[in-house]
């Protein structure tokens, strides 16, 4: 099995039915749930995903009980979430090469470590390094 590693915007769809491109998220989800991948990301996925449902859910579009729900049915998924302090380094210099926050770079340093894919629904952050690393994966693509 190969590993792979996702970002929060690939994470959120599965739980947020309304977004562009969530049958490739969960088509994702159910290669990693049918053990054809491994999935990975760093630590800060499991900050970004609940802010983004909270975001999701003052916007209306999902109820606030679902908040809790997705996020306890995230973390039975058993998704490879890794401490990044190691590479520091990395992201430091992968945020400034590509002009990426912290924690945009945090992916790709993990990826970059691990000689790993890395799949992505942020358009910025795919427009931003699609020249120079081509292991970064548009979702859309997928």
């Amino acid at each position: 099995m190969s590993l792979v590693i996702i970002d929060a915007s690939v994470a959120l769809k599965w739980f947020l039915p309304d977004e562009e491109y969530g049958q490739k998220a969960l088509q994702v989800l159910d290669r990693y749930m049918g053990n054809e991948i491994i999935l990975g990301a760093p630590s800060l996925l499991e900050y970004e995903l609940v802010n983004g449902l909270i975001i999701a859910q003052k916007r209306g579009r999902v109820p606030e009980e679902t908040i809790l729900t997705a996020v306890e049915g995230f973390a039975n998924l058993g998704i490879r979430l890794q401490n990044i302090a190691r590479l520091f380094d990395k992201v430091i210099h992968l945020s400034k090469a590509h002009q990426l926050s912290a924690y945009d770079a945090s992916y790709l340093a993990i990826a970059d470590e691990k000689g790993a894919p890395f799949i992505t629904a942020d358009e910025k952050l795919f427009r931003s390094v699609r020249e120079n690393l081509t292991w970064v994966k548009w979702l859309g693509d997928i």
